[in-house]
C-alpha cells in the first residue's frame, strides 16, 4: 500500500501536551504529517535527523517561565542548521514585544495562544509553500552555478608551455563562483609564443560572460599568428556592443619571437608586467595605451624589448596586487617583486605555488577580486621540440 501524500511534514515543539496534540491533529486533518516535541533538545534532534517543511516552535518551556530565552536560542540553533527552514514562533496572547524579539532571532512570523484554526492554516500553508518555492529555485540556481563554473573552468584552466628554452605557467584563481580574468597562451607558429591576461570590471556573471566573448575572440584571433596591434584593434570592435559602456577590459597581448627572443606587446591600462632581468634588475612594461571599452583609441602601438636567459617576466591581475587584510594593507607590486624574488625554484609551477601561498598569506586566505598569474623563463636559446599542455 503507497504511502498517502502530504502536504508537507511539520515540526511542533511544545512543552504542553495539550498544545501538541491539538495542533498536531489540527494540521493532520489539513494533510500534513507532523512530528511532536517537547523540548528544545528534541526539536534540535529532530531536525538534525530531517528537515522539515516548517516549523511551530513554542518561546517558553520552563515551568511558569516568561522570558522567552529558550525559544529565542532555538530559533536561532535551527535557522544555523538550515537557513530556508520556516519558523513560526508560538507566544502568548498580548506578547508583543517577545514576537518581534522572536523575528528578530530569525522567526519568519508567529502565532498568538490560543490561535484561530483558519489563520494558523493559512500560514502554514502559505511558508510552507514559499519555502519549497525557494528550495526549487536554490537547486536551479545551484545547478547553473556549477555549470557556469564548469564553464570557467574550461575558458581558464591551468596552463603550460614549453618551447624551444622557453617556459610559461599560468593559473586563473576566481574570488567566487565565477570571474572575470582571462590569460591564454598558444603557439600559432613554430617560431612564436602569444601570452594574453586580461581583466573584465565588475565582479559575477556579468564579467565572467564578457571574459567567456574575450575567450571566444582571442582564442581564434591568435591562431593567425598576427601582431599585437592587429588582434587587439580587432577585439575592442568585437568588444565595443557588448561592453556598452558599463563594463570595460584591461589587457596585455604579447608576442614572444622564439629566435630573436623579442617580445613585442601592447598593454591596454592594464597591470604593469614585472621583467625581472638576470643580472638583478627589475623593469616594468607599464601601460601604452586606455583600455578597451571607455571610448575607442587608436593607438596600438607595439612595445618590445629584448629578453635575455634567465629572464623572468610575471604577468598578473590587480586581484595580486591589491589582495589586503585590515592591517599591512594591499599585497603591492613591491611584495610581488619580492615573491618573485625569493620563488627560485626550477619549476614554474612551484614559483607560482610559493607567490599565491604569500598573497594568500597576506589576505588572511580571503581574496577579494579574481588572481591570476602568468610566469614566463628563459632559458638556454637551444632548439627543443614543442609541448603545450593544460597543466
Amino acid at each position: 500500500m503507497s504511502k498517502r501524500a502530504t502536504k508537507g511534514r511539520v515540526l511542533v515543539a511544545d512543552d504542553h501536551e495539550h498544545v501538541r496534540e491539538a495542533l498536531a491533529m489540527l494540521l493532520g486533518a489539513d494533510g500534513y504529517e507532523v512530528e511532536l516535541c517537547s523540548t528544545p533538545q528534541e526539536a534540535v534532534a529532530a531536525v538534525r535527523r530531517q528537515i522539515p517543511d516548517i516549523s511551530l516552535l513554542d518561546m517558553n518551556y520552563q515551568r511558569d517561565s516568561t522570558s522567552g530565552i529558550e525559544g529565542l536560542e532555538l530559533i536561532q540553533e535551527l535557522r544555523s542548521l538550515e537557513g530556508t527552514l520556516p519558523i513560526i514562533a508560538l507566544t502568548g496572547w498580548g506578547n508583543v514585544e517577545l514576537a518581534v524579539r522572536a523575528m528578530q532571532a530569525g522567526a519568519d512570523d508567529f502565532v498568538e495562544k490560543p490561535w484561530r484554526n483558519q489563520a494558523l492554516l493559512e500560514k502554514v500553508g502559505l511558508l510552507t509553500d514559499r519555502a519549497r518555492d525557494a528550495r526549487s529555485l536554490q537547486k536551479i540556481s545551484d545547478f547553473e552555478r556549477q555549470d557556469a563554473q564548469s564553464l570557467q573552468t574550461r575558458i581558464v584552466p591551468p596552463r603550460r608551455l614549453v618551447a624551444d628554452g622557453i617556459e610559461i605557467y599560468g593559473e586563473s584563481l576566481p574570488a567566487g563562483i565565477l570571474g572575470g580574468d582571462y590569460f591564454g597562451v598558444w603557439q600559432p607558429t613554430a617560431d612564436s609564443v602569444h601570452l594574453c591576461i586580461a581583466d573584465v570590471s565588475g565582479k559575477g556573471t556579468p564579467g565572467a560572460l564578457i571574459a567567456a566573448m574575450l575567450y571566444a575572440s582571442v582564442s581564434t584571433l591568435s591562431s593567425s599568428g598576427s601582431s599585437p596591434d592587429l588582434i587587439l584593434r580587432e577585439i575592442e570592435h568585437l568588444l565595443l556592443d557588448q561592453l556598452n559602456a558599463t563594463h570595460y577590459v584591461t589587457i596585455v597581448y604579447a608576442t614572444l619571437d622564439l629566435n630573436t627572443r623579442i617580445l613585442g606587446y601592447v598593454n591596454a591600462g592594464h597591470c604593469p608586467p614585472l621583467l625581472l632581468r638576470a643580472a638583478g634588475a627589475v623593469e616594468h612594461l607599464p601601460a601604452t595605451r586606455s583600455v578597451l571599452g571607455l571610448g575607442f583609441s587608436d593607438d596600438y602601438r607595439v612595445h618590445k624589448t629584448v629578453l635575455e636567459p634567465g629572464d623572468r617576466l610575471a604577468l598578473y591581475t590587480d586581484g595580486i596586487t591589491e589582495a589586503a587584510n585590515g592591517s599591512t594593507g594591499e599585497f603591492g607590486s613591491e611584495r610581488l617583486r619580492d615573491a618573485l624574488l625569493r620563488a627560485n625554484s626550477p619549476d614554474l609551477k612551484c614559483q607560482y605555488q610559493s607567490i599565491l601561498h604569500e598573497v594568500r598569506a597576506h589576505a588572511n586566505d580571503k581574496l577579494g577580486d579574481d588572481a591570476t598569474l602568468i610566469l614566463l623563463s628563459i632559458g638556454a636559446a637551444e632548439k627543443t621540440s614543442v609541448r603545450s599542455f593544460a597543466a
